[in-house]
């Protein structure tokens, strides 16, 4: 930022040397030459003195210790075609004003890549007032002091930049009269810097560096580096923030549902009313009498029935305080849920399968949740040994009737010994039927209450 300050004021003051000769030479012309050309343009040796004095401003510049390069001096290819730009219009194929635009918009662009590269980047806070100057930038435009005044407006905002305002021409000679680079930099503070109370204090520390001498470069580096430690830091910190936010949630997601689950066994354990709609209750079995709806007992195998929506399927209630013998009355319509195996039931068989059974109510799950049939069965095992008859004389019939195309091929076994498969069973027959504790659990489940069962 010093060197740009500097070459501005050094180019300013260059260029007011060369006004004044200009200005001289054309009344010199207009008074010696009246007779051969109306404009200093127009005039032969004056337009060949006026090219050689601008010429000589840029192309025969040479830097001393009093006074440093101007900002052309190392841009080697804008002198080479200013070189070529002053031959043609020397020969008149060039009008000299074009010589002068073309300075001004290498001007400009030398003074857009040195901003870019300088202090902008840390003095405009705002990131879009930072976007803002840098399309600025990245324009370059012929219009240098246009440019200036609106890179001036936004660095002007920076607290560490005085609000006084400073004599422009005062600086400007006081900067160009320094002998040394320390010299130049005491001028720019005392010009620029603020002195007052009003410096935030994250800035402050900053602007102590520089009045300690440290180089402009040296401050911005520490800038640079104490930026890039804190957005680490932040990220770290962001990350740490974020896990612990995750933690957290699956640990209330976890309390949840163990709350959730913990609800639902104290509903299923302590709920015994059952709900509204099944208090429309149907007569004792035993003794007709309307049942009390706080104290009966019902046939869970009915209830489980009527849960799969069987047509003819309907409650069975018994009082718990008549004077019927309820365990006769109980036994009498228990005969009602006889194993659909019939006369081929393995209980009432004097097969050798009889040794190995064990009674286990189970219900056919085609029958229940597809036929709306009530098929049960005193044990898998029963079922096992009755499936082809059980399918062929009830499965078949009812999907006919009501237009099921049920595909289950995949699910038989044939016997080997049987050549025309003609003698299957199930693969697997748990596949085929639901037992009573699966269907009475089910039925708990859904109407949160336990199953009084008679």
């Amino acid at each position: 930022m010093t060197e740009i300050l500097l070459q501005s004021a050094l180019a300013e003051s260059r260029s007011a040397e060369l006004t004044t000769s200009v200005a001289q030479l054309r009344e010199r012309c207009a008074a010696e030459h009246a007779d051969k050309a109306t404009t200093l343009v127009e005039c032969e040796s004056c337009l060949q003195q006026l090219l050689s004095s601008i010429r000589a401003r840029y192309l025969e510049n040479t830097a001393s210790e009093q006074q440093p390069p101007e900002w052309f001096s190392s841009r080697r290819a804008f002198l080479t075609q200013l070189e070529a730009l002053f031959t043609e219009a020397l020969e008149r194929r060039l009008d000299p004003r074009d010589i002068d635009a073309r300075v001004q918009e290498e001007r400009s662009r030398w003074y857009a890549e040195n901003v870019r590269a300088s202090l902008l980047r840390l003095m405009v806070e705002d990131p879009a007032g930072r976007e803002a100057v840098f399309e600025k930038l990245e324009d370059a435009p012929a219009d240098l002091s246009g440019l200036v005044a609106d890179i001036a407006q936004v660095i002007s905002a920076s607290p560490m930049i005085s609000r006084e305002a400073a004599d422009g021409a005062d600086v400007r000679q006081r900067l160009l009269a320094a002998k040394d680079p320390e010299a130049r930099i005491e001028v720019l503070k005392q010009a620029f810097l603020s002195t007052g109370d009003d410096i935030p204090d994250e800035h402050q520390k900053y602007l102590e560096m520089l009045q300690n001498s440290l180089s402009m470069e040296q401050v911005v580096d520490r800038i640079l580096e104490e930026r890039q430690a804190a957005v680490a830091s932040r990220e770290h910190e962001e990350k740490l923030k974020q896990k612990l936010y995750e933690l957290r949630r699956a640990r209330a997601a976890h309390e949840l549902q163990k709350s959730r689950r913990e609800r639902k066994r104290a509903r299923l354990a302590e709920q015994v009313d059952v709900p509204d709609e099944l208090y429309d209750l149907p007569p004792c079995f035993a003794c007709g009498r309307t049942p009390d709806t706080r104290d009966f007992l019902c046939c869970p195998i009915c209830t489980i029935l009527v849960r799969y929506n069987i047509p003819d399927a309907k409650p069975t209630i018994f009082c718990s305080d008549h004077d019927d013998p309820s365990e006769l009355n109980k036994g009498r319509h228990a005969a009602t849920h006889t194993c659909a195996a019939g006369d081929t039931c393995i209980s009432s068989s004097s097969s050798s399968d009889q040794t190995d059974h064990t009674p286990t109510l189970c219900f056919c799950r085609e029958c229940l949740s597809s036929l709306k049939i009530t098929s049960t069965f005193c044990s898998p095992s029963c079922a096992d040994t009755n499936f082809q008859r059980h399918r062929e004389e009830v499965h078949m019939p009812a999907r006919k009737q009501l237009n099921l195309i049920i595909t289950d091929r995949e699910q038989l076994e044939y016997f080997p010994a049987d050549d025309n498969n003609t003698r299957y069973r199930a693969k697997d027959i748990a596949a085929h039927v639901i037992p009573y504790e699966e269907a009475a659990s089910r039925w708990e489940e859904e109407n949160h209450v336990k199953l009084q069962r008679a």
